[in-house]
């Protein structure tokens, strides 16, 4: 992390960082959590390949702190989208534009993610020889499930076995991305009401807590309490906008500090009711301001955290790639610091990828989104035409 830290700070990664904009800055902190959790889950998969060289299976590693890293990073990613848009629909009084909603996350979510499709795509047609060991119909069918933007799993593609391991499976939680999007059309009307937005995403944090408790690992429910968590702290952010809280900045960022230890130290997981709310916690104290003694407003923070989008979605290839190779495959297996040296060589190539990624992919496709809604408003508007 700290050779990451020390690239991210150069001039080379200068060229992507975001440009000026007259719209309002969201939470820094958060902003700056984002790299951190998408490396996360890096490093996380990183421990899992270890196994899987040595054993051929895919699996959680059997160390607590590697087993919840990638875990705690996909959960507190759950929680961000929850605040930022509920965020969006108190400010919008339960009446957004969804049109201009859905379209900006289109964009913002689908270019990028063909990208990784039709390299997992190339890459199992390199496999197999471009020999068609499918029916014409179900090779279509496969491939539209990849090609479906993440709202289904894609699985396996002209029997290459392990065809998501490309991807190091990472597209599952787009899925229910997805469905949270989606709910927001039925969740808005609550944020009409001052009080009833408030209270709404207390009221769903009451109701998937205990639920979960019994059915641990039910992911449905711990997603529902994952997003409920972020809502709340977006319901609690805005009800203390206008009045300032004492509490030191020490203490917010040692009781974020604190929680996340406890979760990655004693579970078995965190998609259950306790790591999830000591998480809901951390977070909480970030979405306070918490930089966690000034990390996470750093300048190679922001930075990692507006390509962690492609850190995430394209970090399969990359180590798909890294380990592939025989003679690597060998040395990795042999010694754990060769490992972790092949791993590390691996990130670095994976931030200067998702860069050009975020500058040549991500910000155009946004850029396209909010021209097609600038073209829609417009024809919408035919007196405004005419004025023109």
């Amino acid at each position: 992390m700290g050779v990451i830290l020390a690239l991210a700070r150069t001039p080379l990664f200068g060229w992507a960082d975001t440009p000026p904009t007259t719209v309002p800055a969201r939470v820094t902190t958060i902003d700056g959590l984002r790299g951190f959790l998408a490396l996360g889950v890096v490093f996380h998969h990183g421990a899992i390949y270890h196994q899987y060289l040595q054993t051929g299976t895919w699996r959680l590693p059997p160390t607590r702190f590697y087993a919840n890293l990638g875990q705690v990073g996909v959960a507190l990613f759950f929680m961000i989208t929850g605040f930022l848009f509920w965020t969006k629909m108190l400010e919008a009084k339960g009446r957004p534009n969804f049109p201009k909603l859905y379209v900006g996350r289109i964009f913002r979510i689908i270019p990028l993610y063909l990208f990784l499709v039709a390299i997992v795509l190339l890459a199992v047609g390199v496999s197999t020889g471009w020999r068609l060991n499918e029916p014409a119909i179900v090779l279509v069918k496969q491939t539209a499930k990849w090609l479906a933007g993440g709202a289904f799993i894609g699985g396996d593609v002209n029997v290459y076995a392990g065809t998501g391991l490309i991807s190091a499976y990472v597209t599952w939680s787009l899925h229910y991305e997805w469905l949270f999007y989606a709910s927001l059309m039925v969740t808005a009307f609550c944020a009409r009401n001052t009080t009833l937005g408030a209270l709404a995403p207390l009221a769903g944090l009451l109701f998937a807590a205990p639920l979960l408790h019994f059915h641990p690992n039910n992911m449905s429910l711990a997603c529902a309490l994952l997003f409920s968590c972020g809502m709340t702290a977006a319901s609690a952010k805005r009800a203390f906008a206008e009045r300032r809280l004492d509490i030191p900045q020490w203490c917010l960022s040692s009781g974020a500090i604190i929680s996340l230890i406890l979760v990655l130290a004693l579970f078995d997981g965190v998609y259950s009711t306790l790591p999830i709310l000591l998480l809901g916690f951390s977070f909480m104290a970030i979405a306070f301001d918490a930089t966690i003694f000034g990390l996470l407003s750093t300048r190679p923070a922001k930075r990692l955290g507006d390509i962690s989008y492609g850190v995430y979605l394209l970090q399969g290839p990359v180590l798909f790639l890294a380990f592939e190779r025989s003679p690597v495959r060998s040395m990795a297996m042999q010694l754990a610091w060769l490992h972790w040296t092949i791993l590390l060589i691996a990130a670095l190539a994976l931030i200067l990828l998702a860069t050009v990624a975020h500058v040549l992919i991500e910000r155009p496709g946004v850029q396209a989104g909010q021209w097609l809604l600038a073209r829609w408003s417009l024809m919408r508007r035919p007196s405004a035409i005419s004025a023109s």
